[in-house]
């Protein structure tokens, strides 16, 4: 069994969403990031979730919207909201389906 990391860097988060071979190898890092005070670990789980829209032609969609109600939360609520868009439009370019 492979043991998962207690903390995951915005480019770990990332990382994972490029190479894995499953979206379920994304749900520790997304819940990492929904549960994170740092807004580029938010920004990161946002990123994620374009590459497996892209990658897996499907999204963690309880994840997506757990992410998404995040941005609120930070000062960088714009920029966030920004990723959020273009992750969004993975989706929809991609035809990703909710999983």
């Amino acid at each position: 069994m492979t043991e998962t990391p207690a903390e995951y860097a915005p480019l770990d988060i990332v990382g994972i969403a490029m190479k894995s071979d499953a979206i379920d190898a994304l749900t520790s890092p997304l819940e990492f990031a929904i549960a994170s005070e740092d807004p580029w670990v938010v920004n990161a789980g946002i990123l994620a979730i374009g590459h497996a829209a892209r990658r897996f032609k499907a999204y963690p969609s309880g994840l997506k919207d757990a992410l998404w109600a995040r941005i609120h939360d930070f000062p960088q609520a714009e920029q966030l909201r920004s990723a959020c868009l273009t992750a969004q439009d993975d989706i929809r370019h991609f035809k990703a389906k909710p999983v």
